[in-house]
């Protein structure tokens, strides 16, 4: 059996053929056209999804279902995107404009959740449940396979477990709350304290690293900074870890997964300097001190959303 799955992503939308394993066989990409209409962009998605059909060789009647993922809150029952953030989107009528040009089933999905069933499906969560994986973006998304389903709570929006608030009355974030996790343990918020940390430190390599400008840090420069030794960027990183230990310790208290898969680029990051410390901070703070819980990296990086797409039919 064959399935085609949409990543539709803030910069490229992203198809691909894939079989039944989780396999990739084909993909293609276009860039997101910013002035389309919600009409244009799923008549736009549904031409990408035949095209990567017949670049794989297939007729279309071969292919089971399509699924999509996107940013933002779905109802997958109703084949309605609810809200996404920067896109046309609003209670939109996905599932049948879709089938306006391609008559096929067709499943929606968050994008945070399709990288979890993607991760479970073929990745580092197979064989693995309950799974959980964590994408540490802009801000932090997560997704829960368990017995072999997807968990979206009732109303579609659960595992929002960004908007866990780990600091009463601390940072303000952009869902209107203050203190949530996404604030402490996301790619953004690690930025933010490499920034604070070199207005701190003005002869820190951080400085160097950035050529001088604090608006050039990304993520790595603290990994970078700290791998150099840099007492700055040592301090940044404690203080992130801490952060971002809190949510997983969370997660596993109230779940106990078999396993946590850490996605986004913050997890590319060398095991010494990211994971063989959060793992002991896990363990410090979770109630099971022997918990079985297994802290691993994501396997499928970018494709992860994609294969998951795909795979929706199946899980949900």
């Amino acid at each position: 059996m064959y399935y085609i799955g949409i990543d539709v992503g803030g910069t490229n939308l992203v198809a691909g053929l894939v079989d039944e394993k989780g396999h990739i066989l084909d993909k293609v990409s276009h860039p997101v056209d910013k002035s389309m209409t919600a009409e244009e962009l799923c008549a736009e998605l549904a031409r990408l999804a035949r095209k990567v059909c017949e670049m794989g060789g297939m007729e279309y009647g071969q292919i089971e279902a399509v699924g999509v993922g996107l940013p933002g809150l779905v109802d997958n029952k109703r084949g309605v995107v609810v809200q996404t953030p920067n896109m046309a989107f609003a209670d939109t009528p996905f599932r049948e404009l879709f089938q306006q040009v391609w008559d096929i089933p067709v499943f929606l999905g968050n994008d945070a959740n399709c990288a979890a069933i993607g991760e479970y499906w073929a990745g580092a969560a197979k064989g693995c449940d309950p799974a959980v994986v964590v994408t540490l973006g802009t801000g932090i998304g997560g997704g829960l396979v368990a017995g072999g389903k997807l968990f979206t709570g009732y109303a579609n929006s659960g595992m929002e477990v960004g908007h866990m608030i780990i600091q009463p009355n601390g940072v303000l974030c952009g869902c209107g709350n203050r203190g949530c996790w996404e604030q402490y343990g996301s790619a953004t918020a690690l930025i933010r304290l490499t920034q604070m940390e070199m207005e701190h430190c003005r002869d820190s390599v951080l400085w160097e690293l950035c050529e001088g400008n604090r608006f050039k840090v990304q993520g790595r420069t603290a990994f970078q900074g700290a791998r150099l030794g840099d007492p700055a960027a040592k301090r940044v990183l404690a203080t992130y870890l801490q952060g971002l230990s809190i949510g997983l310790i969370n997660l596993i208290n109230v779940l106990q997964p078999e396993i946590i898969c850490l996605g986004g680029g913050i997890s590319n990051a060398e095991d010494d300097l990211l994971l063989d410390p959060l793992r002991e901070l896990v363990r410090q703070g979770s109630f099971d001190k022997n918990s079985p819980t297994r802290l691993e990296k994501a396997s499928l990086g970018n494709d992860a959303g994609v294969v998951g797409a795909a795979l929706l039919c199946n899980m949900v």
